[in-house]
C-alpha cells in the first residue's frame, strides 16, 4: 500500500510530458549508452525466478561539466517495452525523488484494441525534464525502476534502455554556433530529392549539421503521432532524419522519393554542432510544399493487437483499409519497427506469406520489405506475423506495421 500511495504522489507532481529541441535552442548533449546491447531494468518486486538474477537494477554515472547559464535540463530515452504490461517506469538522479516517464496518450488510441495501454509493445524515446537542483557539476548517477502490472509484466516487470541523452540547454548569452537554412526558403516548392543547405558559423569550427523536418512519414518514435519533427536515436546517434551533412558548403539531397502524399504543407529545421559539442537549433522553414511526379500512400494500421509477441503456432495481426486505385500501383513495402524478428516463421499480408523473418537476434531492428502490390485488395488488408517458436518470439512494436503505396500517376503531394 506504501508503494501505491508514493506512486499516486509521483504522478500528482508537475512533469512537463514532452519537450524536444526547438528553433532557436542552444544546447549541450552528454550521452551515455550501455556496456553491451542493451541495459535490463527490472521491477524489484518480481515475483519470477528469472527476474530474480537481473536484480538490482544497475546504477550508472555520467560527466557533466558545463552548467554556466543553464535554462533547463532534460533527458531522453531510448527505451523499449519487451515485457507488457510493466507499469510505473521512472528515473532517478542522484538519490533524488523518483521521476515518472511520461507515457504516449496516443496508445494504443483509436488504433488500438483498447487499454491497458501498458500492454502494448513499443520503442519510443520520451523526454523527462529534471529539476537542476537535483543535478551537480561533475559525475551524476541515474537509475531506472518500474513496477509489476498486468500480463507478463505482472510477475516479471521489464523494459530495456538503449541510450541516455542529458540535454543541458542555455540561454542565449551562451557563445554557439549560428546559422540558417539557405535552401528551401520558407514558401517555396520542393520536388523529388531535394537539396537542402545552411550557412553556419560560430566561434569554434563546425562538426556537422542534422536536417530535420516537420511531417507525416511512418512513426519513427513509436509514440504514435505519425506528424512531427521526424528523427529518433540509437546508441545517441540521430537516425531517420533527412540527412547529416559534415564539410562546406553543409548540403545534403533528401531522399523523400517514400515520403508519403502530405496533406499540409511541411517545415524543415537543422541542428549545427561545433567542434566543442555546442548545440544550435536553426529557425524553421515554413510553408513547403513538396510536389512530386508520383504519388505516395501511407495506410495507417488499426486494430493493433496487445502483446505483439507471436510464438507457440499463434499468428499476430493489423488492419489497414486501401481506398486508391491499385491499378496504378507501381512499388509498396512494409515498414514496421521489431525486436528478435529473426524469430517469425512467416510474416505477409491476406494470408499471403511475403518473407520468412526479419530484423535480429534479440535486439532491435527497423524493418522494411518490398510487398508483391498484386497481393494488395481494394478495401480492408490484413498484415500479420506468425511464428512456431517456443522461445522468444518476434516483437512488433507499436505502431505496428504500416503499409506504403507508390502511385504512377503523376499528383502534387499537396491535397487540396
Amino acid at each position: 500500500m506504501k508503494r501505491i500511495l508514493i506512486f499516486i504522489l509521483l504522478l500528482s507532481m508537475s512533469y512537463p510530458v514532452r519537450a524536444e529541441p526547438q528553433p532557436g535552442d542552444i544546447f549541450r548533449e552528454y550521452k551515455w549508452r550501455p556496456e553491451g546491447k542493451w541495459q535490463r531494468v527490472t521491477g524489484p518486486d518480481a515475483t519470477a525466478e528469472g527476474a530474480k538474477e537481473f536484480l538490482p537494477n544497475s546504477i550508472n554515472t555520467i560527466a557533466i561539466d558545463d552548467f554556466e547559464d543553464v535554462r533547463k535540463v532534460e533527458v531522453y530515452l531510448e527505451m523499449l517495452l519487451c515485457h507488457a504490461g510493466t507499469v510505473n517506469k521512472t528515473i532517478r538522479i542522484n538519490k533524488n525523488t523518483w521521476i515518472p516517464i511520461p507515457e504516449s496518450s496516443l496508445i494504443p488510441g483509436k488504433a488500438g484494441q483498447g487499454p491497458p495501454d501498458s500492454e502494448y509493445q513499443y520503442m519510443r524515446y520520451p523526454n523527462v525534464s529534471i529539476p537542476l537542483k537535483y543535478l551537480r557539476n561533475g559525475n551524476n548517477i541515474f537509475e531506472f525502476t518500474c513496477s509489476p502490472g498486468t500480463s507478463l509484466g505482472g510477475w516479471w516487470p521489464q523494459w530495456i534502455l538503449y541510450g541516455v541523452t542529458f540535454r543541458v540547454y542555455y540561454n542565449n548569452s551562451k557563445p554557439h554556433p549560428t546559422g540558417m537554412i539557405t535552401k528551401p526558403s520558407t514558401g517555396s516548392t520542393i520536388a523529388e530529392a531535394p537539396v537542402l543547405q545552411v550557412r553556419a558559423e560560430g566561434p569554434h569550427p563546425i562538426n556537422k549539421i542534422d536536417f530535420i523536418g516537420f511531417y507525416e512519414d511512418f512513426n519513427w518514435e513509436g509514440d504514435g503521432n505519425y506528424r512531427q519533427w521526424h528523427y529518433r536515436y540509437l546508441y545517441n546517434e540521430i537516425k531517420d532524419h533527412m540527412g547529416t551533412a559534415t564539410q562546406k558548403p553543409y548540403k545534403v539531397i533528401w531522399d523523400n522519393s517514400w515520403i508519403p502524399t502530405q496533406d499540409k504543407t511541411i517545415k524543415i529545421m537543422a541542428r549545427i554542432v561545433d567542434a566543442s559539442g555546442m548545440c544550435y537549433m536553426t529557425p524553421a522553414v515554413k510553408d513547403i510544399r513538396l510536389v512530386c511526379d508520383k504519388t505516395v500512400r501511407m495506410y495507417k494500421p488499426y486494430d493493433i493487437p496487445k502483446k505483439w509477441s507471436t510464438r507457440v503456432g499463434n499468428t499476430h495481426k493489423c488492419k489497414i483499409d486501401v481506398n486508391d486505385d491499385l491499378s496504378k500501383a507501381v512499388a509498396s513495402k512494409i515498414i514496421m519497427s521489431t525486436w528478435n524478428g529473426v524469430a517469425a516463421d512467416e510474416i505477409g499480408i491476406n494470408g499471403k506469406k511475403v518473407i520468412t523473418n526479419i530484423g535480429k537476434n534479440h535486439d532491435l531492428s527497423y524493418d522494411e520489405f518490398n510487398v508483391p502490390p498484386n497481393l494488395i485488395k481494394a478495401g480492408t488488408n490484413t498484415l500479420y506475423t506468425h511464428s512456431s517458436t517456443t522461445h522468444h518470439g518476434i516483437e512488433v512494436q507499436w505502431p505496428g506495421m504500416v503499409l506504403m503505396v507508390q502511385y504512377k500517376n503523376s499528383q502534387t503531394r499537396q491535397k487540396p
